[in-house]
């Protein structure tokens, strides 16, 4: 059963302030190597303000602190919160508009897509939808070693080989 997480005006105003941060780092290098994603998103910052939309409402189901470092010239480390029940070191993953039929992608393809896997211990994959940004689903959950074990496929052309994992394929993320 997915967890419903409503978050309040002050938690989207932070997320953004947290995605423009992070964006702008792409002055270093770009909008970074899954540039196709950041485009389907509308934008690198757009990109970085739907991650952190599931990542603030994980944090917040899960009442664990927001990783509010930002890394002036490289993304995140592969680690997005740090949550006992889950594991360890978790990476949210966050998909918009595909509600119906969300699935848990996890880059793989790419030498910095490994380094990043190998920092976490499981992934959480969330879904919302753009017209209401402040309503995350968390989907639910899975270990590294069951995610790379998963089928690849690359979903777009230009865009990363990902592993895929279907909400059937997840774990329930225990009620609160």
């Amino acid at each position: 059963m997915r967890q419903i997480v409503k978050l309040t005006d002050q938690e989207i105003d932070k997320v953004k302030e947290l995605a423009r941060g992070r964006d702008a780092k792409k002055k270093y290098f770009g909008a970074g190597r899954h540039w196709a994603c950041s485009s389907k998103a509308g934008s690198s910052e757009a990109s970085h303000y739907y991650g952190l939309l599931g990542e603030m409402a994980v944090a917040k189901y899960f009442d664990v602190a927001l990783d509010e470092r930002i890394f002036e010239k490289h993304g995140d480390e592969g680690m997005d919160l740090q949550i006992t029940e889950l594991g360890g070191k978790v990476d949210v993953k966050t998909t918009i508009d595909y509600v119906d039929d969300p699935f848990l992608r996890v880059p793989m393809g790419h030498p910095r897509d490994v380094e990043k896997l190998n920092a976490a211990d499981a992934f959480v994959c969330c879904c919302l939808e753009r017209k209401t940004p402040n309503i995350v689903q968390i989907v639910g959950w899975q270990t590294k070693d069951k995610v790379c074990q998963a089928k690849t496929k690359q979903l777009m052309r230009n865009g990363p080989i990902n592993f895929i994992l279907r909400e059937s394929e997840l774990e329930q993320v225990p009620a609160k």
